[in-house]
């Protein structure tokens, strides 16, 4: 990753691609996000976007609790964040979200974290679908694809 010292430096604006993720969820920077510089703790980016999975599963009709239900569970399996402004307390934020890919037991979310138009960290998320008790990959249920495709087609 490569930091930069300029301080004028602002995110960059949205793009389309990034302005048709169908689900936001709005937060404000609380100040336990933020660490000695002020700015959002870099590592809390990956927190705001689990809350985008989190709320976006049950926009959909399949929240965890619903997973839980049927025995099955999303862990993490990768993550990478590309920070490109940064936020600070009591800024209100946008969680864009959306997932990308579903594979046989793989789910890829894509989040865009914002302020405004204004775009601050580009987030990637890989789950693995998994049985709740022996955390052996599981196939994705039809049940979470048609709702996923529901959803995004609306």
């Amino acid at each position: 990753m490569v930091y930069s010292t300029d301080t004028s430096r602002v995110g960059n604006p949205m793009s389309t691609e990034q302005q048709r993720h169908r689900y936001a969820l709005s937060l404000t920077v609380r100040y336990a996000d933020t660490d000695a510089q002020g700015h959002v703790f870099f590592a809390n980016y990956l927190t705001y976007a689990d809350e985008g999975l989190t709320g976006y599963l049950a926009a959909v009709g399949c929240s965890y609790s619903a997973l839980g239900e049927q025995a099955l569970d999303l862990i993490y399996a990768a993550s990478r964040c590309s920070h490109r402004a940064s936020a600070r307390f009591g800024d209100v934020l946008q969680i864009h979200t959306a997932i990308t890919t579903l594979g046989n037991t793989s789910v890829t979310t894509s989040v865009q974290v914002c302020r405004g138009d204004e775009l601050l960290a580009e987030i990637e998320l890989v789950s693995v679908m998994v049985d709740r008790s022996t955390l052996s990959p599981r196939t994705i249920p039809d049940t979470l694809r048609e709702a996923i495709a529901r959803f995004e087609s609306a």
